[in-house]
């Protein structure tokens, strides 16, 4: 068995593996044990149950063996579905990090929180490709390099299950995409698999030596991958060795038969034996279709890591630990640090940034996203204790300068503008909120809301019985002293309906994710007209906003030009990003408007933006002085920024995808929607995904893989190469030539110079180091390679083999900046 060919040993924390693999976990004594226990089952009344969940996040326990009931999590940046807990930065940030300490931490953390609630697994990481930056849950993701992705996964599993949680790598496999993820088959040659999306996956297994592993919604090549025989059982079970749980991602065998399911290596239906049933499995044991041994083999997959991770031993409640509290202030300090590493500083213009804070006596902050908690929605949405907004963050700062800090609105939430009826001084509207999705009536509660902001899944006080399938009506009316053209926007998930005076406006009454809708009007000074919104929520997400802004004045812009400097915070977040749906390569509609209004300005702008991918940004990006790309920097963000903005933390954080200029720049542009409605979509840029592709098409990009500014310079020198053959050692020398303390990642790829038998990429990310110095402090970094790094996957043998001939090895701080560079021979 030979590792991945993109997994690369870096230093000594990696060692390859050329022998039969199997987790630490799955020892003989474990196996004795779990054998034991399957002898004193009962067939029809405990094994057969324990092959399914026994409630939304609980797998089934048997009292009499003393077997647990496990309780699981959504977790990939944040205990969820648990009520408030710490809230990480997105998982992207923290590939960003390109630091495999933070990520050990990470996971580390995770595992504190989820012991102080009593969670024995943890549903993530999440380690699917960037493939396109449209999919609703790249934020979740590790980037588009496969040996990035495994590494970020080694070591943030590492920190969970050494600290007493299992982990769930997820999804396997082939999950790019969130539009209509349970119907259109990922269709991807097996070279392609080995090389970019089985990498994370296998190191999960075979380094992190994970407990679980989860299948996708998708079908991989027309095949559900929760019943495919071939990447269950061949590849995961035969080839890499796995030891512990398959089980489904909630629902996603919806769409396959039980036999199916029983057969080809589903141990574990959650979250409630509702496809591969009890029923099912006995009639098919009486029928000879599957054998006894079957259902053992699935239980054994389920009690090696519960045993061999300690869980069977700590009895019932054993997995709450009490001593650490839910509101963790370490778990917090790691949010806090995690965020610092990962925000990405792409533009700085005549060093725009650091805040001056000797010149600028007035910052004005804009956008609504400087005020809210902004995270990815789904899943892997997180409800924190308490967060830092951006603008908090930035007062806070500002303030130890005296410097003055106006958050100026282009759009406002109406709060001195909405009253309960007509001439009435009562501010807000009466909303009237309703136990079913139709208005229908009597309504269960009716209080008055000053204005329309909600997030529901977040802050769940909807003053119903229900958190789902609800209605609300709010009426009363819109009054200003200011006459001039406004223009009003609404925006909710799931259906809405604005009436001004009686006349629909907007009218978007169905289920669908947020968007958002605008209608102007011209208003009369102190007249007040009559509005009605109408509101259902169906299932999932739960948001409705109402906004305005008067479109004839210069108040804006005018707020802006009488400042030093212009903070614009923008992009996306939960009502718009998320599981479940794709969003678009455009930024929102409102969004858009409010950069482009901003870009109006004579005072220089800093862009900071929320997102978990790239956005069209050919626009605006020019007018900007500065942009800090900050996904979803968790919790503690605000802080962050804020550190970053004022030059407390020097940014360090590097682009873990590349940054196209247009969509249809992208490698993948002509497969990645299914256009023709086959319900298939043909991978057909094969291993050229990310910076492969673009190097390869030579197409000019935003900015490359890897790319990420600091505050300091830094020179790399002295670059030697020892060894033999394919067992090499590239060192060089890094050292900080400007004042200011710093990291550098340091990021050598390798690439076949010519006769090839097989189309190689021009380059591939084969090792990195991330090296903090002092002002004017050296070091030598050294980076270890073996054949590995000289391999492709042969199809024909079934296996990783070393391509013979020269390379050269690059060294650099990003995919498109060469430093150093030299030609090795390498043969078989």
């Amino acid at each position: 068995m030979t590792t991945p060919k993109n997994f690369i040993l870096l230093a000594f924390l990696f060692l390859p593996f050329t022998f039969s693999f199997a987790q630490k976990w799955a020892t003989p004594e474990v196996e004795k044990r779990v054998n034991e226990l399957i002898s004193q089952m009962d067939l029809e009344t405990e094994k057969l149950p324990l092959t399914g969940g026994a409630a939304w996040m609980n797998t089934f326990g048997i009292e009499r063996l003393h077997i647990p009931q496990l309780n699981t999590a959504d977790g990939p940046q944040g205990i969820g579905a648990n009520g408030n807990a710490p809230a990480y930065p997105a998982g992207i940030l923290l590939a960003a990090t390109w630091n495999r300490e933070i990520a050990y931490k990470y996971g580390h953390s995770l595992a504190n929180d989820a012991k102080a609630r009593g969670i024995h697994i943890l549903l993530g990481p999440g380690v699917n490709i960037y493939r396109a930056p449209m999919c609703g849950r790249n934020f979740e993701y590790f980037g588009e390099d496969p040996l990035l992705a495994a590494q970020t996964t080694v070591n943030y599993i590492k920190g969970v299950q050494e600290n007493g949680v299992m982990a769930t790598v997820k999804h396997f496999v082939a999950n790019n995409q969130e539009y209509a993820r349970n119907k259109v088959s990922s269709d991807v040659d097996e070279r392609t698999l080995n090389e970019i999306y089985f990498p994370a996956f296998k190191a999960a297994v075979q380094e992190a030596e994970v407990g679980a592993v989860m299948s996708s919604y998708n079908p991989l090549n027309g095949e559900y991958t929760v019943t495919d025989k071939w990447l269950l059982i061949d590849v995961l079970r035969k080839q890499w060795g796995f030891k512990g749980v398959h089980m489904s991602d909630w629902r996603s065998a919806e769409f396959s038969a039980c036999e199916d399911l029983a057969k080809n290596g589903l141990d574990l239906d959650m979250p409630g034996r509702e496809f591969m049933t009890v029923d099912c499995l006995k009639r098919m044991l009486a029928e000879n279709k599957i054998s006894e041994e079957t259902i053992n083999e699935k239980v054994r997959n389920f009690l090696r890591p519960m045993i061999g991770m300690g869980f069977y031993d700590k009895g019932k409640n054993g997995q709450l630990d009490k001593s650490i509290p839910s509101d963790n202030p370490q778990s917090n300090q790691t949010a806090l640090e995690v965020a610092r590493e990962g925000i990405v500083l792409l533009k700085n213009t005549d060093n725009i940034l650091p805040v001056n804070t000797k010149k600028v006596r007035t910052i004005a902050v804009v956008g609504q996203n400087a005020t809210r908690f902004l995270c990815g929605g789904g899943s892997g949405k997180t409800s924190p204790f308490h967060t830092i907004s951006m603008l908090g963050g930035i007062r806070s700062i500002a303030t130890q300068y005296n410097i003055n800090v106006k958050f100026v609105e282009e759009y406002s939430h109406m709060h001195n503008e909405l009253f309960i009826e007509k001439g009435s001084k009562t501010a807000g509207l009466k909303g009237e909120y309703f136990d079913n999705p139709d208005l229908k009536g009597k309504p269960a509660a009716t209080q008055i809301d000053p204005y329309i902001d909600y997030d529901w899944k977040a802050v769940p006080n909807v003053p119903t019985s229900r958190r789902e399938n609800f209605s609300v009506r709010w009426t009363g009316v819109f009054r200003t002293p200011n006459a001039g053209i406004y223009e009003f926007t609404i925006g909710g998930d799931d259906g809405y309906r604005l009436y001004i005076d009686d006349e629909l406006i907007c009218d978007e009454w169905k289920e669908g994710g947020f968007r958002t809708r605008s209608r102007k009007k011209t208003i009369k000074a102190n007249t007040d007209y009559k509005i009605q919104i109408d509101y259902l929520q169906k299932g999932g997400e739960a948001y409705i906003e109402f906004t305005n802004k008067k479109t004839d004045a210069n108040y804006f812009v005018d707020q802006l030009n009488a400042s030093d400097l212009v903070i614009a915070c923008f992009g996306y977040n939960s009502k718009n990003e998320g599981e479940g749906a794709d969003r678009p390569f455009e930024l929102p509609e409102t969004e858009q408007k409010l950069i482009n209004e901003v870009c109006k300005t004579k005072t220089p702008v800093v862009g900071i933006v929320t997102v978990g991918g790239n956005v069209e940004m050919q626009s605006w990006e020019p007018k900007l002085k500065g942009l800090l790309w900050a996904w979803y920097p968790g919790q503690e963000g605000g802080t962050a920024i804020a550190e970053i903005l004022f030059g407390k933390i020097n940014p360090s954080g590097k682009l873990p995808v590349t940054f196209e200029k247009r969509w249809a720049d992208n490698p993948v542009y002509n497969s990645y929607y299914d256009s023709d409605g086959d319900k298939h979509v043909k991978y057909t840029e094969g291993i050229f995904v990310g910076y492969r592709g673009y190097d390869k098409l030579k197409r000019e990009v935003q900015y490359p893989f890897g790319f990420g500014l600091s505050y300091s310079t830094f020179e790399l020198n002295d670059l030697k190469i020892s060894g033999k053959n394919t067992d090499i050692t590239i060192s060089c020398t890094l050292k900080n030539t400007s004042k200011k303390a710093g990291a550098q990642v340091v990021q050598l790829y390798a690439g076949k110079r010519g006769g090839s038998t097989i189309e190689r990429p021009l380059q591939e990310l084969k090792g990195f180091e991330k090296v903090y110095l002092k002002p004017g402090e050296s070091k030598v970094v050294t980076i270890k390679l073996n054949k590995d790094a000289f391999s492709y996957y042969n199809i024909n043998k079934k296996d990783f083999e070393v391509d013979p001939g020269e390379y050269e090895i690059v060294l650099g701080f990003s995919s498109r900046d060469k430093k150093l560079s030299e030609n090795i021979l390498i043969t078989r």
